[in-house]
């Protein structure tokens, strides 16, 4: 598990964001389940383990996520920082609150992003979560564009 946080397969940056956001989006169902949830490195009584996408290593995820779809305005395609494609998404007003709450409780610790139930990135929670986040890891331009593509779609 350690390598996954030290070569940045995966990786969660948090932007700083001064835009209105939107209070509700559309309700139309998008094609990809998307999730932001919890999750440990070693296992526990109620946890299920999970193996990141492209990795050997194991998460243990909590049962309930902590935001989904719902509370995604929007997914665009990005960067990291080392050039990297990557995926940013911004939040709902709802979903920012979430998210900047789940940061505060569950600082230094993993947070899994599932898209329709596979997790794709496990990054340590290391800052306050606001508006946006960028999902980076070993994607392909490609594999983002298809990302951005069903998150978005209505």
């Amino acid at each position: 598990m350690t390598s996954l946080f030290r070569t940045g397969v995966a990786a969660l940056l948090c932007l700083t964001c001064t835009s209105q956001i939107p209070a509700n989006k559309p309700t139309d169902k998008p094609p990809f389940k998307v999730e932001f949830r919890r999750a440990e490195r070693k296992p526990a009584e109620g946890l299920t383990e999970a193996i990141v996408a492209g990795t050997a290593d194991k998460v243990y995820l909590h049962k309930s996520a902590d935001a989904t779809n719902a509370d995604i305005i929007e997914a665009r395609a990005a960067e990291d920082g080392q050039q990297r494609p990557a995926v940013e998404i911004i939040f709902t007003k709802e979903g920012a609150k979430k998210m900047a709450k789940l940061s505060e409780q569950h600082k230094d610790k993993p947070l899994a992003i599932l898209v329709d139930g596979k997790v794709i990135s496990a990054p340590v929670v290391r800052a306050q979560f606001s508006e946006r986040a960028l999902i980076g890891g070993n994607f392909t331009k490609e594999e983002v564009a298809r990302l951005v593509k069903g998150i978005n779609s209505k």
